[in-house]
């Protein structure tokens, strides 16, 4: 786009034969909300005979992903125009493909989108050539849902599957790349400012997921994923820039998911959390602006979104719980900023499978039990908080004979009876998978192998969070010298003890777990890591009983093993 003093008109003064202002938006344009495009300015001389002999035509739904073949990585070049932005003179990537004339139709932000994904199908090409970006989209979603969903319920995947139709086809061979580079500009067309930024959406929502996947996953699962993870987070982030200001000011659900996505693939990839931090608590903000603490913010909406922007709230929920519990950072969703109480309801008034296809006719019931064994996740670190947050707090208070019973909101046997509660939820979580190729009453009847391992993958979730939450309770009961809570004395070699014991119960889960689950758990599994075998080396420093300061050091360093095992970017800040 060209200076404000541009003597070109718009579109649709063109089309409305009235004067045009010029400027970016145009007056007349902002007045009726109408899209405001202006044709680029064209170079003197006939139209290129290749783009008026093969215009393109088919809708960019007429194709499915089946159809597509794999090309040469040599054909890469095809994928990028010379005609748009930021494409360096000297890039393999660079060719002279004319911008076809359906490029001069869309807006500045559609164009700069083009760029970005372009640059990422050409980028995937080099990366893994024996493979097409429909196929590594496609493993993508299938790990998602295998891996990941049931800790982060947020994606409708028969959603992503159309994103990945629309944008992510392979052309069929050398003689139809040009009408294929012109169909991939077709996906971006759009009538209103509302359809072009519900596009940019969807596309920024499947890279993000992608490049979570890719980085969270290990190398069994995605043995490219360290060349594919890098394209897929800066095509995201890229992606989402282009459209951010209208993002904050016009939320929906793909506003925190993608939030949630990238926050998640950038602690993964950097091992440091600063900016993985500011883009998880932007997500917060936006969600308590949508005020979705109360139910009746949910009220209207369509039930799948509805589903999704309940999930990502409660995941976001669970997040500040985390945070408020582990100490690493300011939270934003928290219940004294509420304007109201929390009213959101954990399920929504429909059910709607998140899940886009149905393998087997108890889909429908596996995805309940994942959902269920979310909630129990969400509840055992609002019931943490809680119990720490008030020890805490009444530790803060003067003691003395005037203080009053009626300062302290919740006393010592309320503080019990929530602790009582926390340690309860291990037998309420609803599938209890005792082990691999061990099958169980609680399990849907028909559970094949890949929803068995749904399931004890969301209960190695569990497991870990049960435990390192009732070493981190332990620790503060210990720092506000409030251990009656739960139910001990203050005698020093009893509370080492009891440290040692949880700190044990917490080893000996990730050593009996699936490794691969620990693995796909990632930096948040090396984070709880890091925080018991912190609180370890504390007590072994400052145990006078020789057997404490022996047992707390083998402790800490099987843990520092462990993250060894796990090549977590975590591992040196734990032997510090």
């Amino acid at each position: 786009m060209t200076s404000s003093g541009r003597r070109q008109a718009c579109m649709g003064c063109r089309r409305r034969k009235v004067k045009c202002d010029g400027l970016p938006t145009c007056s007349n344009c902002h007045a009726t909300k109408g899209p405001c495009q202006y044709l680029l300015p064209r170079k003197r001389g006939p139209k290129p005979v290749k783009w008026r002999e093969q215009s393109p035509s088919e809708s960019p739904e007429s194709t499915s992903p089946e159809m597509g073949s794999s090309v040469n990585a040599s054909d890469a070049g095809f994928l990028v125009a010379s005609g748009t932005p930021n494409v360096p003179s000297e890039s393999p990537l660079s060719n002279s493909v004319t911008s076809p004339p359906v490029l001069g139709t869309l807006g500045s932000q559609a164009q700069t989108a083009i760029q970005v994904h372009l640059d990422l199908l050409a980028g995937l090409l080099i990366a893994t050539p024996s493979h097409t970006a429909a196929s590594i989209i496609d493993h993508c979603i299938f790990l998602y849902a295998q891996y990941v969903f049931g800790a982060v319920p947020i994606c409708h995947e028969g959603a992503l599957r159309a994103t990945a139709n629309r944008f992510f086809i392979s052309p069929s061979g050398g003689a139809n790349l040009l009408k294929h580079h012109a169909r991939i500009w077709r996906c971006f067309a759009a009538d209103t400012e509302w359809k072009q930024i519900e596009i940019l959406r969807s596309l920024a929502l499947l890279t993000a997921l992608c490049a979570d996947v890719a980085y969270v996953v290990p190398d069994s699962l995605l043995p490219d994923k360290h060349l594919i993870a890098p394209l897929f987070l800066r095509a995201a982030r890229d992606t989402l820039s282009i459209y951010q200001d209208y993002d904050i000011e016009h939320p929906n659900s793909s506003s925190l998911s993608i939030r949630l996505l990238l926050s998640s693939a950038i602690q993964h990839a950097t091992g440091k959390n600063e900016v993985a931090f500011h883009i998880l608590n932007e997500a917060g903000l936006i969600a308590m602006r949508m005020r979705l603490y109360d139910e009746d913010s949910l009220a209207g909406q369509d039930p799948v979104e509805e589903c999704l922007l309940r999930n990502a709230f409660w995941l976001l929920y669970v997040c500040d719980k985390t945070a408020l519990v582990m100490k690493t950072r300011p939270v934003t969703i928290h219940e004294p900023l509420f304007e109201t109480d929390l009213t959101l309801k954990p399920y929504p008034r429909t059910s709607v499978p998140l899940f886009g296809h149905a393998r087997e006719s108890n889909d429908t019931e596996l995805e309940d039990r994942l959902l269920e064994g979310f909630h129990v996740i969400r509840r055992l670190w609002a019931l943490a908080a809680r119990v720490i947050q008030a020890m805490i707090s009444n530790s803060r208070r003067p003691s003395g004979p005037n203080r009053k019973a009626e300062e302290c909101p919740e006393n010592i046997a309320q503080l019990s009876e929530i602790y009582f509660e926390l340690i309860t939820l291990m037998n309420n979580f609803p599938v209890r998978v005792r082990s691999q190729g061990e099958s169980s009453s609680d399990l849907p009847q028909g559970t094949d192998e890949l929803q068995l391992d749904m399931l004890q993958r969301q209960r190695t979730t569990y497991l870990l969070n049960l435990h390192s939450i009732k070493v981190l309770v332990l620790n503060s009961a210990i720092q506000c010298s409030m251990t009656e809570v739960i139910g001990l004395s203050a005698e020093p070699l009893t509370l080492a003890t009891r440290q040692i014991e949880l700190a044990q119960d917490f080893i000996n889960v990730l050593e009996s777990v699936p490794f691969l689950h620990l693995q796909v758990e990632g930096e948040h599994c090396a984070e709880k890591i890091r925080h018991v075998g912190s609180l370890l080396l504390e007590l072994a420093h400052g145990a006078k009983n020789q057997v404490v300061k022996s047992q707390a050091n083998q402790c800490a360093m099987r843990l520092i093993n462990m993250l060894v095992r796990l090549n977590s970017k975590a591992s040196d800040v734990l032997g510090r």
